[in-house]
């Protein structure tokens, strides 16, 4: 797990100096994040005390030619010298290191409150600019150092875009020490899409051969079920940056990647899989109000994990929290938590801070893991028609962030609806209406009121339910999108994603599906042959299914040259009476 500042100086410092253990590896690899400060924490333990030989240092160790500098450099060490070896990832695992073992010392991002102090005394005031450079820096000092050059330099501090583009700069201009040759184009694309593999990668920007590979290898990128994604904070800094910079093409390549990604989420056979891919069309093409719940507008250091043994206190504290917040009664919680940790699994997940300590927590009770003896009290009348069915799914019981961790919320929301999908069914007990307003903005529908008032607190909990097989994925998503603004309307490549949709059965985002065919059907009343050639040879092609485009190919006495030329066409039209 990754070391606090503090911690990892002493670490080293034991690593290096007079205690250093006789078993200890000759390697010690000092691993962080990108501008963490690798550098400067060497520069602190680099003189150890007296009668130690001073430690060999080699840092940047970030690319593979620079590993192997590094190797060849540490023959040439004498014996019994320490060799101390920076960079952005493991050694252990590099082709380049040849699985030479070493303890590992990994760095973790500065807490808040360090990096405040930090902007601080770089000259930044005003406790507006100073929250946002925290916020922006997201524990890298790096970036919080950019940004605050940036306000210093007098940039607006009512604009987010204009800040991350400073510190954006300074990411990319880093990791080119990793690789030379980036393409300084594909890394924003990944972070506004929030993850791609190579098809999709190769539909939304030129992806030369190998280039996918070479931006796998990057530190600040990270590979998951679904492609590559960018880490945060990176992720978010590149994402604001081009959303500052090139807003048209932003929204625009959103819109393409939804298209894409919508088609496939009803296709996908595994269940994690599926619910990452439905939250990435949420993230690019859900309503603003929604996307709210969703998406914290700077996530920072936090993550979600299943709760453990150890956070039982912390579980405890949050429950009196979510009792005093929602005005429950709080002997009702503590039972209601008892019951919870008594059932044949808990179901809590805790969200933690970069630091691991847990700030906020959920309960998501499966309703196919064995015994669950919150089940009753929280559906009551409703519990045999909802936990017999055999359908499975989970049961949202209580949330709870701390208040100073409120903005944090949505990486819980985010977590109930992953769970949901993942478990095919999704069913949520509160008497709190701001949750029964969530539950009713996603769609959930309202099975009823519990019998009893289980909390005594004058309101009985409402239930609310819905359904998440592969099937009902996509019209679900459909009805959650955004309406296209003038701004957002789709390119050629997004129509021809609705087009793909709707010949392999599958529905396209709505209200796209019906625009589109909307605009093919103006396309054949046009004046222009050459416009109802283009618009019959579409609907051949993408409406009329197997052998459709052979008939209508005869029909207009078209060579094959010409068929393709007049779909493609077709395309670029649509697209322009779209807009």
């Amino acid at each position: 797990m990754p070391t606090a500042l503090p911690d990892a100086r002493r670490v080293l410092a034991g690593l290096l100096g007079p205690a250093r253990p006789p078993s200890a590896p000759r390697v010690v690899n000092l691993v962080g994040p990108l501008g963490v400060g690798k550098s400067r924490l060497l520069a602190e333990v680099a003189g150890p005390g007296s009668g130690v030989p001073r430690p060999w240092i080699f840092d940047g160790a970030d690319s593979e030619p620079r590993i192997r500098a590094a190797r060849r450099r540490m023959r040439r060490a004498p014996a019994g010298t320490v060799v101390v070896v920076a960079g952005r990832r493991p050694l252990l695992g590099r082709p380049a290191w040849g699985g030479e073992p070493a303890a590992v010392v990994e760095l973790a991002p500065w807490p808040p409150e360090r990096i405040r102090a930090l902007v601080a005394s770089l000259g930044v005031t005003g406790s507006g600019s100073l929250d946002l450079a925290v916020r922006i820096g997201g524990g890298i000092p790096l970036l919080a150092r950019a940004v605050a050059g940036a306000l210093l330099s007098g940039a607006d501090p009512r604009s987010p875009g204009a800040l991350a583009d400073a510190a954006a700069d300074v990411v990319l201009r880093r990791l080119r020490l990793e690789a030379p040759a980036l393409d300084p184009a594909a890394l924003p694309v990944l972070a506004t899409v929030d993850g791609a593999d190579e098809e999709l990668l190769s539909a939304l920007t030129p992806l030369p051969r190998g280039r996918f590979d070479e931006l796998a290898r990057l530190s600040v990128v990270r590979a998951d079920a679904h492609g590559l994604a960018v880490a945060e904070p990176f992720r978010t800094v590149l994402d604001l940056a081009y959303r500052w910079r090139k807003p048209g093409q932003r929204r625009q390549l959103a819109a393409k990647a939804a298209a894409r990604r919508h088609g496939q989420v009803a296709l996908t056979a595994d269940a994690r899989l599926r619910a990452r891919i439905a939250e990435q069309v949420l993230f690019l093409s859900a309503r603003p109000r929604l996307r709210d719940d969703l998406f914290a507008e700077l996530p920072g250091p936090m993550r979600v994990r299943p709760g453990e043994a150890a956070d039982a206190g912390h579980m405890g504290r949050l429950t009196r929290q979510w009792a005093a917040t929602e005005g429950l009664d709080a002997r009702g919680a503590d039972r209601m938590l008892q019951r919870w940790l008594d059932g044949a699994e808990h179901g809590f997940h805790m969200l933690v801070d970069g630091e691991d300590r847990p700030v906020g927590m959920v309960n998501l009770t499966p309703l196919d893991a064995g015994p669950a003896p919150v089940l009753e009290p929280l559906l009551q009348q409703h519990a045999e028609a909802l936990a017999g069915s055999g359908t499975g799914g989970a049961v949202v019981g209580m949330m709870a962030v701390d208040e100073r961790h409120a903005r944090f919320q949505p990486l819980l929301v985010r977590q109930i609806l992953a769970q949901g999908i993942s478990r095919g069914r999704l069913v949520v007990s509160t008497p709190w209406l701001p949750y029964q307003q969530m539950c009713a903005r996603f769609g959930l529908r309202r099975v009823g009121q519990t019998r009893d008032d289980l909390y005594r607190c004058g309101r009985t909990n409402a239930v609310y339910a819905r359904g998440f097989r592969p099937a009902q994925l996509p019209a679900w998503l459909g009805r959650l999108q955004a309406p296209p603004s003038p701004e957002q309307e789709p390119d050629v490549a997004v129509v021809r994603a609705a087009l793909e949709a709707l010949r392999a059965g599958r529905p396209a985002l709505p209200p796209l599906a019906d625009r589109v065919m909307a605009a093919v059907v103006a396309l054949g009343a046009s004046p222009s042959p050459v416009d109802r050639e283009a618009a019959a040879v579409l609907g051949g092609y993408y409406v009329r299914g197997a052998g459709g485009h052979e008939l209508v190919a005869h029909s207009l006495h078209l060579s094959r040259a010409t068929y393709f030329r007049r779909l493609r066409q077709g395309l670029a039209r649509v697209a322009e009476l779209l807009a």
